[in-house]
């Protein structure tokens, strides 16, 4: 509907400059149309080259959104400056800031942003419609960036880096609207929304945060002046945030400044993941946890799905074939293995389970009637918990204690909450109708992509409490939003046993590093159908490289196991899953330095070298480690182009070679089933842990090995990140070591 409106001369937009004013640290424009349509352009100059776009009705009684900033942002004082009928200028007083923002009058008006005398981004109302009706709270707009060559972004999509041109009608504009659907190389919903938008050169970086969380289309366009996105907003406020770059770097570090990083997460995290739907009993999970280690294949954590629990009542344990949940714990304690369960927002609507019975008629997402929403989930017939309303997830919270999850250790030391879109299965797009009722009478279209993120919110807090604040909480969410990070890591969902599926998981968790989310991993091997043998190797070496690293797969596909594969296959496997282990400090070392910087873990090319704008195959952990994994059947060479310039070393590692390859060049590496390419970076030095032990727990006394990568100049540098590994003391008291590690060729030695 709002792709097809048409803008006539009468509802275009003018800013009333004249009228000017600041209310509360923000300029405050009238802006008016010639359909008697009165509006408010309220503008506020943040710091650290940011603004805050919105605009409101004169009589704002749209929902405003909250829970997803990391804290409310304080506006600068500015000066106006040039103030005609036809333009103003606001220039921040602050004289670290580099940038002003233009008004210009029209019709219809526009907001330029410029940055060192640099137009960056602009506001373009020529397609502003607004509608404000009984059953249309509507809205779309343009923003513009100039110079782009490419545009980045609108997390989640199973898309590749780079969004296509839609708006020529090729393909449908991208969607935000969280549902429970895995559609490949697709622009509709994926699983969560993050509405950030970046314009990338070689130039240069800039960037917008639409903080909305009620469904949205995107048309993306190359035409015209400059690449743009035409917005089309189911509801809520138009609240915009502009980042100004100037490059990659800083419009990531300007987002997560808004909306939070996460914090580090337990060491164990970091290591192998065993999953499947399901693990049928308990002694299926110690028999699980027993193989692999038999057969020499590091591991840290088993995930059961919801088959252990007594009929899919969340927070219970099913009586039969998990009838001592305590025991089982214990005997993943006494191998240094974690348990993680799963844990869902649909409540079974049954008065003898108690989560059920201490929520109805009060806590639950209802109708408009005041009647609780129903609808049909894994129990069957099920109600949905409101956790907009705080006093919900207090209750929710409280279910986390070990007293009322009995059965729960601290060995249950993480928590997955899925089908959290929500997932309905009754419903005609899976999920919760938008006109469903929330607290303080809020419509479900406005908050639909925040309800995961609220869930995560309760879960992280849950956790907090029931440990009394002494770990860090680990949670994996499907759907999220921006601000996410903050609770939870996520991964792609229910992805295929297919070829494809592997190539976009590195164009997905590249993408969510760039928005925040760096905590992002892909079900390696599928998660349904069934991969080959060859398939299933070089998921396993390609997810080596992805922060999350977990097998998983549906009840419908056979056991795939490691140990269960032909000894070469379990080789291959082994090596790969032994590789990640060597490289833990790496990436723990960078989860520290997102928490302090806002930076990714990783991340596509293009970040470090700008002008590599498409090459969704090859991967940087930090900017030290060049993954080129082989992501398609049966080749026997793979062609990597390497960035950087000739001052650029790389050195290939895989092989054992460390044949020394320069940057700018291209190169067919031959290959085999054991290789699977990656580099370090001339001028790094890599610290590893390179002693094979079966968990994360049993390698932490172990010594370092620095892999000393020498420059043209022949020096490295590098980093290295230690703490307890468990708690918030790193945080709370300063309690940690992160040293810079140099090696300088005068000296001829290693200085920490």
């Amino acid at each position: 509907k709002l792709r097809s409106f048409v803008i006539d001369d009468l509802s275009q937009f003018i800013a009333n400059i004249s009228q000017i004013q600041e209310i509360n640290g923000t300029a405050t424009i009238p802006l008016y149309n010639y359909n008697s349509q009165r509006l408010n352009l309220q503008i506020g100059l943040l710091g650290g080259s940011k603004a805050r776009v919105k605009i409101l009705e004169e009589q704002h009684t749209r929902y405003e959104l909250s829970d997803v900033l990391d804290k409310d942002p304080t506006v600068l004082p500015f000066d106006v400056a040039n103030l005609t009928k036809e333009s103003v200028i606001l220039v921040p007083q602050d004289p670290l800031e580099h940038y002003v923002v233009v008004v210009n009058a029209g019709p219809p008006f526009t907001v330029e942003f410029y940055l060192d005398n640099q137009l960056k981004v602009v506001l373009n109302a020529k397609r502003l419609i607004v509608e404000n009706t009984s059953d249309s709270q509507a809205f779309n707009f343009d923003v513009e960036f100039e110079g782009a060559t490419k545009l980045y972004g609108l997390h989640h999509h199973s898309y590749k880096l780079a969004l296509d041109e839609t708006a020529d009608g090729s393909k449908e504009p991208f969607r935000l609207r969280n549902s429970d659907v895995y559609d490949l190389n697709s622009t509709m919903a994926l699983y969560g929304s993050v509405p950030v938008l970046y314009g990338h050169s070689v130039n240069g970086t800039s960037g917008i945060f639409f903080h909305n969380a009620a469904e949205e289309w995107i048309d993306i366009s190359y035409k015209g002046d400059r690449p743009s996105a035409h917005f089309m907003v189911e509801s809520g406020t138009f609240d915009m945030f502009v980042l100004f770059g100037p490059t990659t770097q800083a419009v990531v570090r300007q987002f997560t400044n808004l909306t939070g990083v996460a914090h580090l997460p337990q060491l164990w995290t970091l290591g192998y993941h065993q999953c499947r739907w399901s693990y049928n009993s308990q002694e299926d999970v110690k028999y699980v946890v027993a193989e692999m280690d038999n057969h020499d294949f590091p591991m840290d954590a088993i995930w059961l799905d919801i088959d252990y629990t007594d009929e899919k009542r969340y927070f219970t344990w099913n009586p039969e074939s998990f009838s001592d949940p305590i025991e089982m714990q214990k005997n993943l304690s006494t191998t240094n293995r974690k348990l993680v369960t799963i844990l869902d927002p649909h409540i079974k609507v049954d008065d003898n389970y108690p989560v059920y019975a201490g929520a109805k008629g009060k806590y639950f997402v209802k109708w408009a009637n005041g009647s609780d929403f129903e609808g049909t989930c894994w129990p069957g017939v099920s109600n949905y918990l409101d956790f907009l309303n705080p006093e919900v997830r207090d209750y929710y919270v409280s279910w986390y204690a070990y007293n009322k999850f009995n059965g729960s250790t601290e060995t249950l030391a993480g928590v997955w909450n899925d089908m959290n879109e929500p997932s309905v299965f009754d419903t005609l797009e899976k999920t919760m109708p938008f006109e469903a009722v929330h607290y303080n009478n809020v419509l479900h279209r406005d908050i639909h992509n925040i309800y995961g993120l609220l869930q995560t919110k309760a879960t992280h807090q849950g956790l907090i409490l029931r440990d009394n604040g002494t770990k860090r909480p680990f949670i994996l969410s499907r759907s999220h939003f921006a601000g996410s990070q903050r609770y939870a890591a996520m991964w792609t969902g229910d992805n295929t046993a297919d070829w494809p599926y592997l190539v976009i998981s590195y164009s997905e968790c590249m993408l969510s590093n760039i928005v925040g989310m760096v905590f992002c991993g892909a079900d390696v091997g599928g998660f349904s159908g069934n991969p080959d043998h060859e398939l299933l190797q070089r998921w396993y070496q390609a997810g080596v490289w992805l922060p999350f690293y977990r097998g998983h797969a549906t009840q419908d596909s056979p056991r795939r196991e490691p140990y269960l594969f032909p000894e070469d296959v379990q080789a291959v496997i082994r090596n790969a899953i032994k590789m990640r282990y060597k490289h833990i400090p790496v990436f723990y070392t960078l989860f520290y330095e997102h928490t302090r910087y806002g930076d990714p873990v990783i991340k596509p090319v293009f970040y470090d070298y700008p002008e590599y704008l498409e090459y969704d195959g090859y991967i940087l952990v930090g900017s030290d480690i060049l993954a080129r994994p082989v992501l398609e059947p049966g080749i026997s060479s793979q062609t990597v182009e390497f960035p950087g310039n000739e001052e650029t070393f790389w050195y290939r590692v895989d092989n054992g070679s460390w044949v020394v390859h320069l940057g700018s060049s291209r190169t067919n590496l031959p290959v085999n089933i054991s290789t699977s390419p990656f580099f370090y970076r001339g001028g790094s030095i890599i610290p590893r842990k390179n002693k094979e032990r079966p968990s994360t727990a049993n390698l932490t006394d172990d010594p370092y090995t620095l892999y000393v990568n020498l420059d043209a100049n022949r020096n490295a540098e590098g980093r290295l990140y230690v703490d307890d590994y468990t708690s918030f003391a790193y945080s709370t008291d300063n309690t940690y070591f992160y040293v810079n590690i140099t090696y300088i060729s005068e000296s001829n030695r290693v200085h920490i």
